[in-house]
């Protein structure tokens, strides 16, 4: 074996500790997520009830066995509200997303802790953002008989979510691309490198892929649709349309910023040359 192809199994060997690690931290979460009291999840409950209370004014009082609740108001936050599968998610994909990136053990142990810790805060302000909107959404009533509250609650849940996890991966990137900087380039080309960024197809591919794989690809692996086949196959079909009008919604939004950079870059070159 030369020294090229040495170097490469070296470097999939490396990676694929930290990556069996990340995996065993998600299967892990999932584990107890599935399986934990609500004394057992205060650890996400708490810091989302708290953002939620500052958010809408609605105060509440721990309660064991069912969660946070607003006895004024009607309100549980309870472990199905944790937002555990979207931790789930955020984490994955940072991890996955720029693990290969670092060359060197300690960065890479670095970015491990900062994806977990990334995908923990971002998860508790968008699940409070979440709880917000649905108390706000069920006290304007505005369900119709095709769309009762439930269904009205998930898509807005899914719409919420999968916006965030597309953020979340813009600014992941952006991040990776201060930590891991390529060869110093004229300003210009930076220009240019920052605007075809911005129109990147991967970007909205890459958080569709992992959310469709966790809150999809699991249950399907885990033959969640035996229990309830038409309440599954509408969740799946819910899930699917609302990730597509995101998916279409970010990407034409990137094609606007991409031609607005591009336009900007016009001008500069104009002005420079007069």
């Amino acid at each position: 074996m030369d020294a090229g192809a040495e170097q490469t199994v070296h470097k999939i060997v490396k990676n694929s500790i930290f990556y069996l690690l990340a995996l065993l931290i998600a299967l892990g979460l999932k584990y107890h997520y599935s399986r934990a009291p609500s004394g057992g999840l205060v650890w996400i409950l708490g810091p989302t009830a708290g953002v939620v209370e500052y958010m809408s004014g609605i105060r509440f009082e721990k309660e064991d066995g069912s969660g946070f609740v607003s006895r004024r108001h009607q309100i549980i936050i309870a472990p199905a509200c944790a937002g555990v599968n979207f931790l789930i998610i955020a984490f994955s994909m940072a991890v996955f997303s720029g693990l290969h990136r670092f060359r060197a053990f300690g960065p890479k142990t670095f970015w491990l802790v900062i994806s977990a810790t990334g995908a923990y805060f971002v998860t508790i302000a968008v699940n409070a953002v979440r709880i917000v909107t649905s108390i706000y959404m069920y006290t304007a009533d505005i369900h119709t008989q095709w769309l009762t509250p439930g269904q009205l609650h998930r898509i807005e849940g899914i719409f919420i979510y999968f916006f965030a996890l597309c953020l979340f991966y813009w600014a992941l990137e952006n991040t990776l691309r201060l930590c891991t900087p390529g060869p110093a380039q004229p300003r210009k080309k930076w220009i240019q490198q920052d605007s075809d960024s911005i129109g990147k197809f991967h970007s909205v591919v890459i958080p569709l892929f992992w959310y469709l794989l966790v809150s999809l690809g699991i249950p399907l692996l885990n033959s969640a649709y035996h229990k309830n086949g038409s309440r599954f196959v509408e969740h799946c079909l819910i899930t699917l349309a609302v990730c597509m009008v995101v998916f279409l919604s970010v990407f034409l939004i990137q094609s606007c910023c991409r031609r607005l950079w591009r336009r900007l870059q016009f001008k500069s070159t104009v002005n420079d040359r007069f």
